[in-house]
């Protein structure tokens, strides 16, 4: 193949040149710091020098590679002449690799958003002093989960910097590489927890805003498969290599779980209980004693949560998509991006229903068929679904006659 030639690369072979990168860069502590390609060039500078033979203690003495890791390392390369081979070849046709780059997507999402949700959560809370008369359990629980939110998305900011500008592993230096492996950690720790506060806020809620033996139970299902899906989430990336730094392990293959496959099945639970969470409140609207236009409202309301689901299959497309990798995903800054939606997006969705209740209360000319505003001690629907009209509002009795929402 001749210079002028234009080289492409299939996706199995980006796959073998990026599965070299990393095992390069972690066989070769000595140069941690440089750009992958730039120690693969030091090798095959090694490799011509040595008359093309070299033995793992070569590899130690002018590689820094642990004793224990040499042989290790020439074993997942496959062998003397494949790794030879194969690092000669990278350098001989690095002009002709892609070098995608990294989204500078999360800062951005993360500054936007965060402010959306701390405005709603702000609002939510004087809602619950001002219209519901006090805040109860579930709000403080929307207040954890907005902390835990703001938290994983300053983390996936800190995780978006020390990534760099370049997504392959060649492009990367071993010491990026690894703080992103531990980075990544952190995060696939701390979201399951995340993602429960925010659920189980909801969950309460809609518990405490009815009677309703079904709903209640609908409730009760989805906090525990939450619960169960959360533990599983956590639990999994601690356990699932051992030592738990697999990082600096590499070779040894401490993983004996696939991390990916159980992210995948974690990630489309919640799916399930996102739609479970959104469904469970849109029947009672249809038994509370509502007009067209206020029920209409009211859907549009808890509608919201439809776009949370929608956040939450897009981020596990990135998850499946971003944890294989190939020439355009072997970065997971995307998977954070998808990850930063999905938390805000729902925790918008917890707050949109008593933000409504506060425009009413403030604003009832934009709902002139609603009545007054309701006082403190006006009887209300929790959720601000109920509103005082002449006289304050009264308990509903569904249609089967047995409960009350």
């Amino acid at each position: 193949m001749s210079d002028s030639e234009d080289v492409v690369f299939d996706a199995e072979t980006i796959l073998i040149i990026l599965s070299a990168s990393l095992w390069v860069g972690a066989g070769s502590p000595k140069y941690s710091h440089l750009r992958t390609l730039a120690v693969m060039k030091k090798y095959a500078a090694f490799f011509t020098a040595a008359n093309y033979t070299f033995t793992p203690e070569d590899l130690t003495k002018n590689f820094g590679t642990r004793p224990s890791d040499a042989p290790l390392f020439i074993d997942r390369m496959g062998g003397e002449e494949t790794m030879m081979g194969n690092i000669l070849q990278i350098v001989e046709f690095e002009a002709y690799l892609p070098h995608p780059r990294n989204d500078g997507i999360v800062l951005p999402l993360f500054i936007a958003l965060t402010v959306m949700t701390t405005l709603a959560v702000a609002l939510r809370m004087w809602s619950r002093y001002k219209v519901a008369g006090s805040i109860q359990s579930f709000d403080y629980i929307t207040v954890a989960a907005y902390l835990m939110t703001v938290a994983w998305g300053g983390i996936a900011v800190y995780h978006s910097n020390s990534n760099g500008v370049w997504a392959a592993f060649y492009d990367m230096s071993w010491d990026t590489l690894r703080e992103n492996y531990q980075i990544t950690f952190i995060l696939n720790v701390l979201y399951p927890w995340a993602m429960l506060l925010i659920k189980i806020s909801l969950c309460v809620f809609y518990y405490q805003m009815t009677t309703m033996k079904w709903i209640r139970w609908g409730c009760l299902a989805t906090a525990f498969i939450t619960f169960g899906n959360t533990i599983a989430g956590f639990f999994i990336p601690i356990f699932s290599c051992r030592p738990t730094n697999y990082w600096d392990h590499l070779f040894v293959d401490p993983c004996k779980i696939d991390r990916r496959t159980a992210s995948i099945a974690v990630g489309a639970i919640y799916i399930l209980t996102d739609v479970a969470t959104w469904a469970l409140p849109m029947p009672l609207i249809f038994h509370l004693p509502l007009s067209m236009k206020q029920r209409i409202l009211a859907l549009c309301t808890f509608g919201i949560g439809a776009v949370a689901c929608v956040a939450s299959g897009f981020r596990l497309e990135a998850v499946i998509k971003f944890t294989k990798y190939s020439s355009q995903s072997s970065s997971t800054l995307l998977i954070d991006a998808w990850t930063i939606i999905e938390m805000n997006i729902a925790l918008l969705c917890a707050c949109a229903p008593a933000v409504r209740a506060l425009v009413m209360y403030y604003v009832p000319k934009m709902f002139p068929n609603f009545g007054a505003p309701a006082t403190k001690n006006s009887t209300q629907d929790t959720k601000g679904t109920e509103t005082a009209k002449t006289q304050p509002a009264t308990k509903v009795t569904p249609t089967n006659g047995n409960e009350k929402a």
